[in-house]
């Protein structure tokens, strides 16, 4: 049983790893990767998230919502996005599927 299980997970993230929208995300990242001003407003954000969550300071936040505003300005990043939404919908499809399923299994007992 454990070993049907194994083959029908890989099967699915399989599916999802060889999803169109999954290789773009990786050629769009490889991509953005090379915009050394995206690169650098991206690690900008990520260290005010940091400085934010110690500190829970207005103007930290307020200079976040602007640089993603900028970021998602750019066509690269706003794709990127794009289709990593795509991807996170299959993920979240394929988890509440499972739910389902261990939730149904679980409970036919009770």
């Amino acid at each position: 049983m454990e070993k049907l299980i194994d083959k029908a997970v890989e099967e699915v993230v399989n599916s999802i790893v060889e999803s169109q929208e999954y290789q773009d995300c990786l050629a769009i990242r490889q991509k953005m990767s090379l915009n050394t001003d995206l690169v650098l407003k991206i690690e900008k954000i990520k260290s005010l998230q940091k400085k934010y969550l110690r500190t829970a300071n207005q103007d930290i936040e307020k200079e976040i919502v602007d640089l993603k505003e900028e970021l998602n300005n750019i066509p690269i990043y706003y794709e990127y996005n794009r289709k990593l939404s795509i991807v996170n919908e299959k993920i979240n499809y394929v988890v509440d599927e499972l739910n389902n399923f261990f939730d149904n299994l679980f409970n036919e007992g009770k």
